[in-house]
C-alpha cells in the first residue's frame, strides 16, 4: 500500500483492539505482579487508564452487543447470550455511523446478538486485508479482535496452549505455575496452577500481538493520526470469573491513547488513571465525540471524551441472563465502595452445570450408576472444554484426591453452592475478591436498602426484559414483527412484575402474595409468582395451586409450573406440559424445557420415562424462530450462531443430555 499522502486529518482515525476474557487486575499497569504486558502498560503511560471500567454483561455476545449499540442489552432484548434478535429501526451499529460519515471500517464483532446482513456487512472492509486496502484519503475505525487468552485455555494440555496460544513466546518466558496467584475461592490444586499459568502465557501471547499491532502503526506512520483504544469483553475464564457478576467477571482494563495530534479530545494528561465509574459501552459515545458525529438520543453510552464529556456516574449496573443451558436472571449495582447483587432466581445454583449431590458429595465410581448419572451432570467429556464455570476443571480427578468432593473449607464459597442466596452485598474497599456477603449486617441495612432501590429504578428506567421470560418474549414480539425492543416500550406494568419477581424475598409475607397473583392476568407476573414460589419449602397448598398453572395459556407460566412440580416430586403430573415445551417451534422453549430437566434429581427424574421419545423428536426438530424472522435469517451474515445454538446448545448440551439423564433414572427404577 502507498503510506499516507498530505491529506488533512480533521478526523482521527480509531483503532480498537479488545482481548477475550481477562480481567483488569490480570495487567501490569493494574498492578498485576506475576504477568507480563509491556506493550498494554506502555500504552497505558502513554494514554490515560479507567481504574473503574466494567461491563453491561460478564458474558461475550451481550457485552460486545452493547458496545456496538451504546445500550443495554437488557433494554435492547440482547441480553441471553446468542439469542439473536431483530434490530429495530433507528438503531445502528457504530460501524454504520461511521462508515455514512465517511469512515472505513472494518466489519463488527461477529459475536453480537443482532442481524448483521450481508448488504450491511458489503460495506465494511475484511479486517484480513484492511491496511493492504487502506485508503489514507479517508479517516478510518479498525477493530482487532485477540482471543488467546479466552477462558478455554484453561481446560487446554500445556502442549496444546502452547501450539494455539503461547506461540509468539520463547521457553524462557512462560510463567512458573509455582508462583502463581490463586484466587481464595478456587482450590488451590497443582491443575489449577499449571491452567492459571498457561492463562497467564496467553496473556503474554496477546501483549505480543497489541506490541505487533502498535508497532504497524508507527510502521506506516498513522500513530500521529490515530487514537488507540484497548479494552476487554469481561473478566477472566476461571471459576467465579466470566459468567459471574463479581469484579472477577465485571471489572476489565480499558485505556485509551491519544496521539498528541488529539490531545485536546482527552479527559486527562498522558499516564493518568481515571478512577470515574464507566461502562465499556461507553466508548459508543466516546467514539463518535472523536469522529464529531453528533451522538444519538435514544443510547446509554455516555460521551467520556472531548469538549462534551457528560457527567460521571455514581454508579454502574449490569445482568447476567442465560448462558447456553442455564437460564438465569441476575442484576447488580457497583459504587466505588459496593457490590450490590440481587439473584431473582435463588433456587438454582450458579453453576451452569451440578453434579447430583453437590459439589462436597464423594465422585462416584466409574461404571456405576451413580458414576453414569454423575457423567451427565456436566458436558460429555469430549466437548468439556466449553464448560463455561470451569468448575469441573477443578471437581475431578486429579484435582480431588481419592476422589472426594471438594475440601469443606469451600463451603463458604457461593459459587459451589446448590443455592444462591437473594442478595448479596460486598465492601470492595475492604473486600476486593468479594467473599464475605454483608447482607444481614443491621448497621448496613440502611446502605443494602439505598443500593436496591436505585438498582429497581435503573430496572424500571431502561424497560429491563429480563423481567419477562425469554419464550414470552419472543411470543409477545411476534405483534412487533419480532422486535422485543417493542415489547419494553409497550409494557405499562414493569413496576408489578418487578414486584412480584421481589416478593420471595419477603418470606412469609411474600409467599401469600405470591399465591394470589398465580392468577394475575399478566403473564409475565404469573411466571415471576411460580418462580418465586420455587423459593420456598414445598407445602400441599402451593403444589395444588400450583398444578392449576400447568394448563396456562402461557407457554412460560406452564413450564416453570412443571419445573416446580417435578422437584415437588409430582413429575408425573407435568409430562403434558413439559411435552407443549419440547414439541415448540421456538428453540428457546425447547431449551428451557430440557433445561428445567437436566437440574433435576435421578430420583425427580425417574417418573419421567415418557419424555424420552418427545426428546427424541425435539432434538431432530429445525425450526429456532417464528416466521417473523425468517428474512432476516435468511439475509443474515453469520447464519452459522443461530444453527449452532439449535444443533449444539439445544440439541446436544441440553436435550440429549436431559435424554439421557432421565433413561438412566429409568433403568435404576426398573
Amino acid at each position: 500500500m502507498s503510506l499516507p499522502g498530505k491529506r488533512s486529518m480533521e478526523k482521527p482515525n480509531i483503532l480498537w483492539i479488545s482481548n477475550h476474557d481477562s480481567s483488569a487486575w490480570n495487567f501490569g499497569c493494574y498492578g498485576d505482579e506475576y504477568g507480563h504486558t509491556p506493550n498494554i502498560d506502555r500504552l497505558a503511560a502513554e494514554g490515560v487508564q479507567y481504574a473503574n471500567a466494567f461491563t453491561a454483561s460478564p458474558i461475550c455476545s451481550p457485552s460486545r452487543t452493547s458496545i456496538y449499540t451504546g445500550m443495554y442489552p437488557t433494554t435492547l432484548g440482547t441480553h441471553h447470550h446468542r439469542s439473536i434478535v431483530i434490530r429495530p429501526k433507528g438503531i445502528k451499529l457504530l460501524n454504520k455511523i461511521l462508515t455514512d460519515a465517511g469512515y472505513i471500517c472494518t466489519e463488527p464483532d461477529s459475536d453480537i446478538n443482532l442481524y448483521i446482513s450481508r448488504e450491511e456487512c458489503q460495506q465494511y472492509q475484511e479486517f484480513s486485508d484492511f491496511w493492504e486496502a487502506f485508503n489514507e484519503k479517508k479517516p478510518f475505525f479498525s477493530y482487532y479482535k485477540l482471543n488467546d487468552s479466552h477462558a478455554s485455555v484453561f481446560k487446554l494440555k500445556p502442549t496444546d496452549a502452547r501450539e494455539q496460544r503461547s506461540s509468539l513466546l520463547e521457553d524462557e518466558e512462560l510463567h512458573d505455575p509455582k508462583d502463581v496467584p490463586v484466587p481464595t475461592f478456587v482450590p488451590d490444586t497443582a491443575l489449577f496452577r499449571e491452567r492459571m499459568a498457561l492463562f497467564y502465557d496467553a496473556l503474554a501471547n496477546v501483549d505480543k500481538r497489541v506490541g505487533k499491532i502498535l508497532n504497524k502503526l508507527e510502521e506506516l506512520k498513522l500513530n500521529e493520526n490515530t487514537i488507540v483504544v484497548f479494552w476487554a469483553d469481561h473478566g477472566t475464564g476461571y471459576p467465579r470469573g466470566k459468567i459471574h457478576t463479581y469484579d472477577d467477571g465485571l471489572k476489565i482494563p480499558l485505556i485509551i491513547r491519544f496521539p498528541e495530534k488529539f490531545q485536546h479530545l482527552a479527559p486527562a494528561l498522558p499516564g493518568t488513571v481515571i478512577d470515574e465509574l464507566v461502562l465499556h459501552m461507553d466508548l459508543y459515545a466516546t467514539t463518535l465525540q472523536f469522529a464529531d458525529i453528533p451522538i444519538p438520543g435514544h443510547i446509554h453510552s455516555r460521551n467520556l471524551c472531548g469538549p462534551h464529556k457528560d457527567e460521571p456516574r455514581d454508579f454502574v449496573c449490569s445482568a447476567r441472563d442465560r448462558l447456553d443451558n442455564n437460564p438465569e436472571m441476575i442484576r447488580t449495582i457497583r459504587t466505588k465502595k459496593y457490590r450490590y447483587i440481587r439473584n431473582f432466581l435463588p433456587h438454582q445454583p450458579y453453576a451452569s452445570f451440578y453434579p447430583d449431590g453437590g459439589y462436597f458429595s464423594p465422585i462416584p465410581e466409574k461404571a456405576s450408576p451413580e458414576g453414569d448419572f454423575w457423567e451427565t451432570s456436566c458436558l460429555p467429556r469430549q466437548q468439556r472444554i466449553h464448560d463455561p464455570d470451569g468448575v469441573f476443571l477443578m471437581y475431578c480427578l486429579p484435582s480431588m484426591p481419592k476422589g472426594n468432593g471438594l475440601p469443606k473449607k469451600y463451603q463458604k464459597y457461593l459459587i459451589w453452592q446448590a443455592r444462591k442466596p437473594f442478595e448479596e452485598l460486598y465492601d470492595i474497599e475492604k473486600d476486593p475478591e468479594s467473599i464475605h456477603n454483608l447482607v444481614g449486617d443491621p448497621t448496613l441495612s440502611h446502605t443494602i436498602d439505598e443500593l436496591r432501590s436505585k438498582l429497581f429504578d435503573w430496572m424500571i428506567e431502561t424497560e429491563d426484559l429480563g423481567l419477562i421470560d425469554e419464550t414470552e418474549i419472543i411470543v409477545r414480539a411476534s405483534a412487533y414483527g419480532g422486535i422485543n425492543r417493542e415489547i419494553g416500550i409497550h409494557c405499562t406494568n414493569f413496576s408489578r412484575i418487578l414486584e412480584t419477581a421481589d416478593l420471595a424475598r419477603l418470606g412469609v409475607v411474600g409467599q401469600k402474595e405470591l399465591i394470589t397473583r398465580l392468577e394475575d392476568p399478566d403473564s409475565a407476573v404469573r411466571y415471576w409468582a411460580v418462580t418465586g414460589l420455587s423459593s420456598y419449602q414445598f407445602d400441599s397448598h402451593t403444589i395444588n395451586r400450583i398444578l392449576l398453572c400447568l394448563d396456562d395459556d402461557s407457554i412460560s407460566v406452564s413450564l416453570a409450573a412443571a419445573d416446580y412440580l417435578v422437584r415437588a416430586g409430582k413429575g408425573s403430573e407435568t409430562i403434558s406440559s413439559f411435552t407443549q415445551g419440547l414439541k415448540s417451534d421456538i428453540l428457546w422453549a425447547r431449551i428451557r424445557a430440557g433445561a428445567y430437566l437436566s437440574y433435576c434429581s435421578r430420583s425427580q427424574l425417574q417418573s419421567m420415562a415418557p419424555l424420552i421419545p418427545v426428546l427424541q423428536k425435539a432434538i431432530k426438530k429445525e425450526t429456532i424462530l417464528g416466521p417473523e424472522h425468517e428474512h432476516y435469517i435468511q439475509v443474515d451474515q453469520f447464519p452459522g450462531m443461530l444453527n449452532s445454538q439449535r444443533d449444539i446448545i439445544g440439541n446436544e448440551w441440553v436435550l440429549n443430555r436431559a435424554m439421557k439423564r432421565i433413561q438412566l433414572a429409568a433403568d435404576e427404577k426398573i
